[in-house]
């Protein structure tokens, strides 16, 4: 299924049309408050100030998302970029379609909406997926269903919050990207740590990263992998959604190893193994 329809489908079903502002309400701005399931932590303030520029030329074209949260008091579900825009631009009011869902659609909507404009870093991504499971008490598989992403990129997104604090900070900052963190969430955190500071610092490619932990060796014989047998357990990987190596004994036998890093990946594999 292509991802952009499935989210196009997904944020139409949550949140109706917003770009139709039939039915909106002008709202005052102090009245309005950000939503507390926000998942994007940081806003670029240079497109804010882009946006707001045009907000003070053309108004705020599509009317933001809020739900009522007491007497005149609202909260956004979606569009806190526009409101920060508008309150950059001096408004007094934003136009606002009103709507009353639940809290795990709250942070469902505000999820679809940034993973539709790919606005929030990878850190951002797996925290919001990690709230969803956590604070609403959801599978992976229904995490995917809910945001319409494929469950390996919600499995593999989920894998990056192993790494230590330093190591996603590098990767919230863009200092290393996504490709040198899944590599890293195989090691050792201290080893991690020493890598993605080494990336960080030299500018190291993703192909540069993974020759210096190459040639790899197998447990049982020891012989170096072949790029070909290297490149069909990456491929594996992240169609499986789980860290999967290849160890061969002899010319024609050997394990395949899938890894797992918390219970939740456990009991993910096990569901999918039984449904070979």
């Amino acid at each position: 299924m292509d991802e952009n329809k499935s989210l196009d489908r997904g944020l139409d079903v949550l949140l109706g049309s917003a770009k139709k502002p039939k039915g909106s309400l002008e709202i005052d701005l102090k009245k309005i408050s950000p939503n507390r399931f926000q998942p994007r932590e940081e806003f670029d303030q240079v497109k804010i100030d882009e946006l707001a520029e045009s907000i003070k030329k053309h108004g705020v074209l599509n009317p933001i998302i809020v739900r009522e949260m007491g007497l005149e008091k609202y909260e956004i579900i979606a569009g806190e970029r526009r409101f920060r825009a508008a309150q950059a631009a001096g408004l007094e009011a934003v136009p606002a379609i009103m709507r009353q869902p639940q809290e795990q659609e709250v942070l469902e909507m505000a999820l679809i909406e940034n993973l539709q404009r790919e606005d929030l870093n990878p850190v951002e991504e797996a925290k919001g997926y990690d709230r969803l499971k956590r604070e609403f008490g959801l599978t992976q598989e229904e995490v995917s269903e809910a945001t319409g992403k494929a469950r390996s990129t919600v499995a593999n997104s989920l894998r990056l919050l192993s790494l230590t604090e330093a190591v996603l900070k590098l990767l919230q900052q863009g200092k290393i990207e996504k490709g040198h963190a899944k590599i890293l969430t195989g090691l050792p955190p201290s080893q991690a740590e020493g890598l993605g500071n080494r990336v960080a610092k030299e500018g190291l490619t993703i192909r540069q990263l993974e020759a210096l932990l190459k040639p790899k060796k197998t447990a049982a014989s020891g012989k170096i992998k072949s790029r070909d047998t290297l490149n069909i357990e990456d491929e594996i990987s992240d169609k499986f959604g789980h860290k999967t190596t290849i160890e061969a004994k002899t010319k024609n036998t050997g394990r395949i190893v899938v890894q797992y890093f918390n219970k939740d990946e456990l009991e993910a594999i096990i569901e999918k193994l039984l449904k070979l």
